[in-house]
């Protein structure tokens, strides 16, 4: 028998909280699955506007009408309407009270949660209030879960009480941990739940008693704890974060971090995030130590650390032309080993330099418009300040005729320096080019590229530079102009040839490239002595380097070529259009040795060839690769510079084995003593679908002496995990200045209950890779 009747509501509202994902994602690559752990957990769908008003449809197998004015369905109740659903044995309805009443195997959907119980239901059509006894509960899209003794829900409010209830996110039969309360109430727009008289459980054994506590339901902003964090390090000793969350407002933010340090003090960090309008985003973060009770011997005993961090993007039109961004880190000026001591999560810190950079613009496809104003703050005392961009204006052009590329490069900058006795610039620059294709067919190309520099520069030269600029680099004031014009033409001729052919190997079909390249490079000589130097150094050698048009990184020097360059490389692809293989190989040589000196006390060069350069790549069968480079010095048959590393990577197995060598005769900028060659590697490895481990060592072969180690060790389970992590590495004391490295030891212990706070089901920072030498793919083939 099957009955339709309009007016029968659903009782039930998804008030208990909201999922934090549309659907759980299974990823199969990982060793330890979190598939199998929801599986248990429906799919979230959230009910339309027009759900309140879609038909309702009872179905039953009996229905009665007593002359009392009651409705009596029995035997398979079921009720829907759109994604809700209601079942029952028996359910009746009072038409004149409006009271129901249902028992025996009940059950509700709604696309949100799943309510079941085997006691009595009893509720009220017009206020819509329902009371529910021995019920289960389960999240839709969330593994959250539990029971109750007693469950109230006021629609009116969509606010759902508990009496006698528990929460977890583990799955059925496998409660690790349980939040058990005597009173829970969560209501539908609220992001977390609220429990009374809780106690945390692991198994069976009862570890912390919460009088009151906030637990989330929703993957949305909400203030309160964080997950704190604890170490252990030689320098720092016990080091604890216990960070607090403040949701301001909708667009702003802000996360308060008291930072305690055993050997050192108590440190405060303040990350605030804002959403002032559509289009513009920021972070201001900042860190303060009053003092350092680890310098209380030194005569920064009084002074404060502090670090400040301004990170801003904006687009100021909806087309996304006019464009700004900020970057600027600062700490304080005598404090040279603050990241080392501190490691700040924010600040670009390239060659102990970090990085302060206002700049914006207006971008269009075929040219842009940008003005930028640049500082760099030093973290060595030894170190010269660089040059800033106070400010640099730079306007770049390019645009497609058929055969015929025009483009156009210019700049205007200044150049200033806090530094006493140190000359400064304004500099103009301007590259026209005309591009050419004269072949350009798929197996050939070979372009014409003409244009030349002009560059102008207003030094202001002080009667006496510093010593370092005198003696070490070889400046002087009487040989520095006030008044610069450089013009230097220029012309590039590239081509390259593209031959393949099908093979076959070890029974698999295979293609095979070989790809001939072949440019011509002419540059006119012009001393440049007379010019100081503001943003420019040398260029490191590879493979497209060696195509460059530039030997010096920078316009202060243009190099004087008259050079060709010839090289060639070859690709290996499987039938599938994999790359498997890739080797490139060149070398340039020059008609005349180049004679423009990047400082005026540097030899100039008598050689008539670089290096002989190659490179390699190899994916043997998607699970093992191979990365080598390495550049000969061929006139003296020694090797200036290689790398080699090997990697083994398959369905979450991790594994990384490096060599790294440098010749210090052809690499003085790199302040080394010794040659440089250094060995390690690093992983990531399951041990079981539940135990992974990790590890990184990196020796420094010359010194004898490692560099970084550590070891860490993961437990992960559906709804909580445990990771211990122990690291050494080498750092340098920058405020002491002491020759000696210091020794830094560090133990790191995370703790996770799943669902239980905004950590989530993530694995957190435990990854491959160490404190200096992060985990990095060096590959560069194109699958």
């Amino acid at each position: 028998m099957r009955i339709r009747i309009i007016g029968f509501p659903l009782l039930f509202v998804s008030g208990l909280a909201q999922a934090q994902s549309d659907a759980i994602v299974a990823d199969n690559d990982a060793p330890f699955s979190f598939s199998r752990c929801f599986s248990h957990v429906p799919l979230r769908v959230d009910s339309t506007e027009n759900d309140t008003d879609a038909p309702i449809t009872v179905t039953a197998e009996v229905l009665n009408a007593t002359r009392e004015g009651k409705i009596l369905y029995r035997g398979d109740v079921q009720v829907n309407q759109a994604r809700r659903s209601f079942s029952a044995d028996y359910a009746e309805l009072e038409q004149q009270s409006r009271d129901v009443r249902a028992e025996g195997n009940i059950r509700y959907s709604d696309g949100t949660i799943t309510v079941e119980s085997d006691g009595p239901l009893s509720g009220n059509l017009d206020t819509r209030d329902t009371e529910l006894e021995q019920a289960r509960y389960q999240l839709h899209g969330n593994p959250g879960r539990g029971e109750a003794g007693r469950v109230r829900m006021t629609d009116n409010t969509n606010r759902v009480d508990l009496n006698g209830a528990s929460y977890t996110t583990c799955p059925p039969n496998e409660e690790a941990w349980q939040l058990r309360a005597s009173s829970v109430q969560v209501e539908q727009d609220k992001v977390f739940g609220e429990a009374w008289n809780a106690v945390l459980w692991l198994g069976e054994v009862p570890v912390f008693y919460f009088p009151y506590i906030k637990f989330p339901v929703k993957d949305e902003r909400q203030s309160g704890l964080l997950y704190p964090s604890f170490d252990i390090s030689s320098e720092s000793g016990t080091d604890i974060r216990q960070p607090f969350y403040w949701n301001i407002a909708p667009n702003y933010d802000a996360t308060i971090t008291p930072r305690y340090m055993e050997r050192r003090g108590t440190m405060a960090q303040l990350e605030f995030r804002y959403l002032p309008v559509e289009g513009q985003s920021g972070t201001l973060y900042g860190e303060y130590l009053s003092s350092d009770d680890k310098l209380s011997d030194t005569e920064w005993r009084d002074d404060a650390r502090w670090l400040f961090n301004w990170q801003h993007s904006a687009r100021f039109d909806a087309e996304g032309h006019w464009r700004g961004q900020i970057d600027y880190t600062k700490v304080a000026g005598w404090d040279f080993a603050y990241v080392d001591d501190f490691s700040p999560p924010v600040g670009v810190l390239v060659d102990d330099q970090l990085l302060q950079s206002f700049q914006g613009g207006y971008y269009d496809r075929s040219w842009q418009l940008t003005a930028e104003m640049r500082d760099y703050q030093i973290l060595k005392p030894d170190r010269l300040s660089p040059f800033e961009l106070a400010p640099s204006l730079t306007l770049t052009s390019y645009r497609g005729m058929g055969s015929i590329d025009l483009a156009f490069d210019s700049e205007l900058t200044r150049f200033g320096n806090d530094a006493q006795d140190i000359y400064e610039a304004t500099r103009f620059h301007a590259e026209p080019r005309l591009i050419y294709s004269v072949i350009d067919q798929p197996g050939a190309q070979l372009t014409a590229d003409a244009g030349a520099y002009y560059t102008h520069y207003e030094q202001d030269v002080p009667d006496r530079l510093n010593d370092h600029y005198r003696n070490k680099l070889g400046f002087n004031s009487e040989e520095l102009d006030s008044s610069v014009d450089r013009l230097l033409p220029r012309l590039r001729l590239n081509g390259t040839l593209v031959f393949d052919r099908d093979t076959r190997w070890f029974g698999q079909d295979f293609t095979q490239t070989l790809e001939p390249q072949l440019q011509y490079l002419y540059v006119p000589y012009k001393e440049q002595d007379h010019i100081g130097l503001y943003d420019t150094t040398d260029m490191r050698q590879d493979y497209y380097s060696l195509f460059s048009d530039r030997r010096f990184a920078g316009l202060d020097r243009i190099s004087d070529a008259n050079q060709l360059t010839a090289g060639f490389s070859s690709r290996i692809y499987d039938d599938s259009g994999t790359e498997r293989l890739r080797l490139a190989l060149a070398q340039s040589y020059n008609f005349t040795p180049p004679r423009v000196r990047l400082f005026p006390g540097d030899t100039p060069s008598d050689t008539n060839r670089s290096f002989l350069t190659f490179e390699g790549d190899l994916n043997l069968d998607g699970s093992w690769f191979i990365h080598s480079e390495a550049q000969q010095d061929t006139r003296n048959n020694r090797l200036a510079a290689g790398n080699l590393t090997l990697e083994y990577n398959e369905q979450g197995k991790l594994a990384q084995l490096g060599f790294r060598h440098l010749n210090r005769n052809y690499f003085s900028d790199a302040s080394l003593e010794k040659d440089l060659n250094q060995l390690g590697g690093t992983f990531s490895w399951p041990l079981d679908p539940q135990w992974r481990l990790i590890g990184g060592y990196y020796r420094d072969i010359e010194l004898d002496r490692n560099i970084d180690t550590l070891i860490g060790l993961r437990y992960d389970s559906c709804c909580w995990a445990v990771s211990l992590v122990w690291e050494q590495w080498q750092k340098e004391d920058k405020l002491t200045n002491r020759p000696d490295a210091i020794q830094e030891t560090s133990i790191g212990l995370r703790f996770e209950l799943k669902g239980l706070s905004s950590v989530g089901t993530g694995s957190g920072e435990f990854k491959p890779g160490t404190q200096l030498l992060p985990y990095y793919r060096p590959f560069n083939l194109n699958n």
